[in-house]
């Protein structure tokens, strides 16, 4: 059984992404899979997606829907009931689209954790945490080091992915998916800025899961449009080929 989990708290998403996201999977893995959603708010979901509570985690002075929550997905509260989730876990973000099989995700280095090499910060040994795999026994160790002084962590870290893979980096190897796998829209898909108005972006070659962080999100994108604050927006060519992978 492989078992993906994601999470979607507030209002910044609605079910859609998970909806998509959860039929990514379905088109792009082989074998019995099992696809767990930890949200506040589960309305909209469709069947096949399990839908479990948030589990509990510390926050201290941090904004309620931090991203620090992720580092939730490593509790020992998982592997009892309601969510009773054992072995490898491969966590997704829910604002990527899975553009190809996803099976090497769970073969690769077994054992091993792995994540997403930060594409911005390449050779500083950090990781972006919006495509992980990890043993859901090993890491217990990271979130009860978070709770216990999440204070002194926010003075010197400045966001949870950090934390993680620095945390994990203490007692052995973070290993790095390879490069082509994992690919951002905004680095890897769009053409030079100048450009962008009028070449549209492309998906790159043998890239299984494109990852949207920050703006535009995968629907903007599609649309052709870049939000940058209230008073100001970005332009870029529409991407209809998105409407290929986004199936909400």
């Amino acid at each position: 059984m492989k078992t993906i989990l994601c999470m979607k708290w507030g209002t910044q998403y609605g079910a859609d992404f998970v909806n998509q996201l959860y039929r990514g999977v379905q088109d792009n893995i082989t074998g019995d899979f099992r696809f767990v959603c930890l949200t506040d708010d589960s309305s909209g979901m469709i069947d096949g997606i399990e839908a479990l509570p948030l589990p509990n985690i510390e926050l201290g002075n941090a904004v309620i829907w931090s991203g620090w929550r992720k580092l939730s997905s490593l509790s020992s509260q998982l592997k009892e009931a309601p969510y009773q989730l054992s072995g490898d876990i491969l966590f997704l973000d829910i604002d990527l689209l899975i553009t190809d099989s996803i099976d090497v995700f769970f073969d690769y280095k077994p054992g091993a954790f792995c994540i997403i090499e930060n594409w911005t910060q390449l050779g500083k040994g950090i990781g972006n945490s919006s495509v992980y795999r990890y043993d859901i026994d090993r890491y217990q160790y990271i979130f009860d080091d978070f709770e216990l002084r999440y204070e002194e962590i926010y003075k010197t870290v400045s966001n949870e992915q950090v934390f993680l893979t620095q945390s994990v980096a203490k007692t052995e190897t973070v290993e790095w998916w390879p490069e082509e796998w994992c690919r951002s829209f905004k680095v890897h898909a769009l053409p030079n800025r100048l450009l962008q108005p009028f070449i549209p972006a492309k998906l790159p070659p043998a890239c299984r899961i494109l990852v949207f962080h920050g703006h535009p999100k995968p629907l903007e994108a599609l649309q052709g449009v870049w939000p940058r604050g209230k008073k100001s927006k970005r332009w870029i060519r529409p991407c209809p080929w998105i409407s290929q992978f986004w199936k909400a």
